[in-house]
């Protein structure tokens, strides 16, 4: 869903609730201020939810303040109703803050921002130090890790000799990575199983497994290289 739907969906939710809160303002004081705390509720859970723009802290019990004052307004200039529906506002107002609270303390937050994670959003577990952050700032979709991994250049394969002997083969006495450049005497080559190139263990460490030439995996690499974009995991979203 892109901005501009957002923004139409928004405004529609905003005409919605003046609709309804008008409707229940015809049906009496009681009515009123039953259906402002219902609608403050509901609207915000439904803002939230479908991640519409301008749901942070103060903003969303604002608009529906001002939706309401719109509702009440027409009414007040209509009919000419009892004073009490004024407090609707406050009400609804209220009803929404106190939602928007329980729904963002209960979200789960970002493993490295810390922005809180809504139900909706993507959430990408990295492979290398397995926590579950946003896509916004803290995900590279190029290196497929997290912005601390990268920075860092945390490792994903395996250290021990077997793996990489039962993978690439023994390692190769002679010739230069052809990523880095550095030699078998600096580092420790290992030919590619489908291309035969040439590449040094932190190169095809920082590849993820894949051969920077013909773009093919080397075997058993690690399952967690295999995972997927995901919808927030409902034990994290459970927070």
């Amino acid at each position: 869903m892109n901005r501009l739907e957002r923004i139409a969906i928004a405004a529609g939710l905003l005409i919605f609730v003046v609709s309804l809160q008008f409707g229940a303002c015809i049906a009496g004081t009681v009515t009123a201020i039953l259906a402002a705390i219902v609608i403050g509720a509901v609207a915000t859970h439904l803002w939230i939810n479908f991640d519409l723009p301008g749901g942070h802290t103060w903003r969303l019990p604002l608009l529906f303040s001002i939706a309401e004052l719109v509702a009440i307004g027409i009414v007040e200039l209509m009919l000419k109703r009892a004073p009490f529906l004024w407090l609707c506002i406050p009400l609804a107002a209220a009803s929404s803050a106190a939602t928007e609270f329980f729904l963002l303390w209960n979200s789960a937050r970002c493993g490295l921002c810390n922005r809180r994670l809504r139900t909706q959003s993507v959430v990408f577990r990295c492979p290398r130090c397995s926590l579950s952050v946003c896509d916004q700032t803290c995900w590279s979709f190029e290196h497929r890790r997290c912005r601390l991994c990268l920075e860092q250049r945390v490792p994903v394969l395996p250290i021990q000799e077997r793996w990489w002997t039962r993978a690439t083969g023994p390692r190769a006495e002679y010739g230069r990575c052809q990523v880095c450049l550095a030699s078998a005497e600096q580092v420790d080559l290992r030919l590619c199983p489908h291309c035969r190139r040439l590449e040094c263990r932190d190169c095809w460490d920082f590849g993820n497994g894949e051969c920077a030439r013909c773009g093919q995996a080397l075997p058993h690499l690690p399952e967690s290289l295999t995972m997927a974009v995901a919808q927030i995991p409902e034990e994290i979203s459970a927070r």
